[in-house]
């Protein structure tokens, strides 16, 4: 990892981590396939994901998520959040969008949101939230942020993905940058555990390419890395663009394959810190 004290995998294991983020809204019906299907693709093939549900949309989809918490968490799907309505943590500029600004809020308004997201998934899944992804995700994470990663161990996190952008705010980010912990970067911060998003934001790179073909390839690139130097990738999907040239979610299918038949395991968010806190003790 650049900029900190990196954690890898327990036992240098090559490691893919699966994250959906799902975040339409309103009502979507990209969105109720994709909570139909990508559950049944993952449990026919035997290896969790997790999904970081929007606060917003899970009210917009509460019977489907009910029907997902109820049949498929926690052994196939983990369950976490990305806020109630898409609040990013930092500001940002853009690159490959033409510098575009993002102003981040006030870590007032973070701690608000984080707080009744995690309260919604109780109060209608019975999900007891410990992780998040920060939406847009930032260059160096949180390493900056001593007060939103505080107020974050105050709501109950305890894993983030927030690194997801190089020092341009732009994509893809090197496999290089490993999961870590934050208080073993930094003196006096948090142990929450930081699993970077490495590569593209699937939608980002769909936006810039044309066939499916190519972005096998991509995905097949980092798979290759991964197990070839025993690194973890935190892949980074969304509800929304997860039927781009695909209609059946066939590309997700062909990923697993092809990671499983090079030899890197599949694991959900909460189990990598599981595993990862328990090496350190903190479980």
């Amino acid at each position: 990892m650049r900029g900190g004290s990196a954690a890898g995998a327990p036992g240098g294991r090559p490691t893919l981590l699966i994250g959906y983020d799902v975040e339409s809204s309103p009502r979507s019906k990209a969105t109720v396939k994709f909570l139909e299907l990508a559950p049944k693709i993952h449990e026919e093939y035997g290896v969790p994901c997790t999904f970081f549900v929007l606060g917003r949309t899970l009210l917009y989809h509460l019977e489907e998520l009910r029907r997902v918490a109820e049949r498929y968490y926690p052994d196939v799907v983990d369950i976490q959040q990305h806020t109630f309505s898409h609040v990013l943590f930092k500001t940002v500029v853009i690159a490959y969008r033409g510098n575009k600004l993002v102003r981040g809020a006030p870590v007032e308004v973070v701690e608000c949101e984080v707080r009744v997201t995690s309260e919604m998934l109780r109060a209608l899944l019975g999900v007891e939230c410990i992780g998040l992804t920060a939406p847009f995700c930032y260059h160096r994470g949180l390493l900056d942020r001593p007060d939103v990663l505080e107020a974050l161990w105050r709501c109950g996190i305890r894993f983030v993905r927030s690194w997801g952008r190089d020092e341009r705010d732009s994509l893809p980010v090197s496999l290089d940058v490993q999961p870590f912990w934050y208080d073993q970067a930094v003196e006096g911060y948090p142990p929450i555990l930081e699993c970077c998003v490495q590569g593209w934001h699937d939608n980002a790179l769909k936006a810039l390419i044309k066939t499916r073909e190519e972005y096998m390839d991509y995905v097949k690139r980092y798979i290759d890395e991964v197990a070839e130097r025993g690194l973890v990738w935190s892949y980074c999907q969304h509800d929304h663009s997860s039927f781009w040239n695909d209609p059946e979610m066939r590309m997700v299918e062909e990923m697993i394959e092809y990671a499983l038949d090079r030899g890197v395991r599949i694991v959900s968010y909460r189990q990598f810190y599981e595993e990862m806190a328990r090496e350190r003790g903190l479980l």
